[in-house]
């Protein structure tokens, strides 16, 4: 049996896809599947397909800010993960977070660096994370405490190579009929959001 690859397309201040990533550790184990970190700045992408529903008015309740707050903490609950909800407690450029992320990705490090920002994003205490052109904290702290190299890091988080495979991933993503995160690709497929997360599993089980 051939382990299957699935691209995971997700953004660093997303909630969705927060609660999305606590469960694909579980998933892999359960079907073997292997998983791709690809982070991105969500809102880019939905910029680039020229449809982003949270540049206007709502098109539906789904987008409404209180529902889709109920919601996530509903999921955290039955997920039985911590959950902090970020809007007025984190201050900064939020695209500095998904850049972190992909900084980590070109260093190997996506899903370690990915995780550790979703921590500090979603569940920690902190109140502030580090805004543009300010590489020399928090999230350079972040990635030595995973074992990256504080230089290499640093350099990374703002070279034109980390925004060339941010934009790489938007065009993968684009390229393969994504339209918002967090979404998972396999074989030409597409799954979009955390609670379909039971249909892909369950994809990966039938066709191994």
């Amino acid at each position: 049996m051939t382990a299957k690859t699935v691209s995971f397309y997700f953004g660093l201040s997303s909630r969705y896809s927060y609660l999305a990533h606590t469960q694909l550790a579980g998933i892999a184990a359960r079907t073997g599947a292997r998983f791709e970190w690809k982070p991105l700045y969500s809102p880019d992408l939905m910029d680039r397909r020229g449809q982003n529903p949270f540049a206007v008015p709502p098109p539906s309740g789904v987008y409404d800010a209180a529902y889709r707050l109920r919601d996530v903490r509903r999921w955290a609950g039955f997920y039985g993960i911590p959950y902090s909800e970020p809007d007025g407690r984190l201050v900064g450029d939020r695209r500095l977070f998904s850049l972190a992320a992909v900084a980590g990705a070109y260093l190997g490090e996506a899903e370690a660096m990915s995780r550790a920002i979703f921590a500090a994003v979603f569940h920690d205490t902190r109140t502030a994370l580090p805004d543009a052109g300010l590489p020399d904290t928090g999230l350079v702290d972040l990635a030595v405490s995973l074992g990256l190299d504080e230089t290499a890091y640093a350099e990374a988080l703002v070279a034109p190579e980390t925004r060339t495979l941010h934009d790489r991933h938007i065009d993968e993503a684009l390229a393969a009929g994504v339209f918002g995160v967090p979404a998972f690709v396999c074989e030409g497929q597409v799954w979009f959001g955390n609670d379909r997360l039971v249909l892909l599993e369950a994809w990966l089980k039938h066709t191994a």
